[in-house]
């Protein structure tokens, strides 16, 4: 059985979903949201936390593999567990499998969630920050650009209370996006299932379940290839956006 100290490193995004799951005593890092818009930057980002524990560690990695935004990080020598998911979203509705499920449902799906409506990180805001930063001519070809394809904007939240407490922000974001693309809204209730599994994982993260989680050994490094599934199990679905 592992001794090793137990943390975690995750986008703040999960802040609510994750957060309050923890222990209290468990040390938490929580890495800058805008990390999704430049993947690229990702893993840099992430092993320097990850280089800056002193002591050998059991970590268990808030994010999915983000538009290959994990991509060469290595444990050196720690043991990371990570969500065996190709984007956050599947980490709010429960389950890759699920993600996988609506993907082919509605493939040009825009999610938010709460984390992301606090951040900013989303269309309207986008587009406010394109005119103040350019014009509204540049702005309007910029978040084209960026959004037209998408036929959903779906909100995501892990219980009802939290979808309540965030709609108005959500309806205003829907009435832009509707303008513009001619987005449907809709909502849906997600499951805490993937989040609950990672905060009890077991002392031994080898018993560690393979099809919901990596657990990467002191010494490896993170490829795209580890997130793939093969044989009958489903092909994965796009990130959430263009560029993540």
């Amino acid at each position: 059985m592992s001794q090793r100290p137990l943390v975690a490193l995750a986008c703040t995004v999960l802040n609510d979903l994750l957060g309050s799951r923890l222990p209290k005593s468990m040390p938490v890092d929580w890495m800058d949201i805008s990390l999704h818009n430049t993947p690229k930057k990702m893993a840099a980002a992430l092993q320097e936390r990850l280089d800056a524990l002193a002591t050998p560690s059991t970590v268990l990695i808030g994010y999915g593999l983000c538009g290959n935004g994990l991509v060469g990080l290595k444990s050196g020598p720690h043991t990371l567990v990570i969500p065996r998911t190709h984007d956050c979203v599947a980490i709010f509705l429960g389950s890759h499998q699920r993600y996988v499920q609506r993907f082919f449902a509605n493939p040009n799906t825009y999610y938010l969630t709460k984390g992301w409506i606090d951040a900013k990180d989303e269309p309207l805001t986008d587009y406010r920050d394109y005119v103040a930063q350019f014009d509204e001519e540049t702005a309007d070809y910029l978040v084209e650009m960026k959004y037209k394809h998408y036929r959903k904007l779906c909100l995501v939240g892990f219980s009802q209370e939290e979808i309540e407490s965030v709609r108005p922000a959500a309806m205003e974001i829907a009435r832009f996006c509707h303008e513009r693309f001619g987005m449907v809204y809709e909502e849906t209730i997600g499951t805490t299932e993937l989040i609950d599994a990672l905060v009890a994982m077991p002392a031994d993260v080898a018993q560690a379940p393979s099809d919901a989680f990596l657990v990467l050994a002191p010494g490896s490094e993170v490829t795209a290839a580890m997130f793939h599934w093969t044989g009958d199990a489903p092909p994965q679905p796009m990130a959430r956006k263009e560029n993540s």
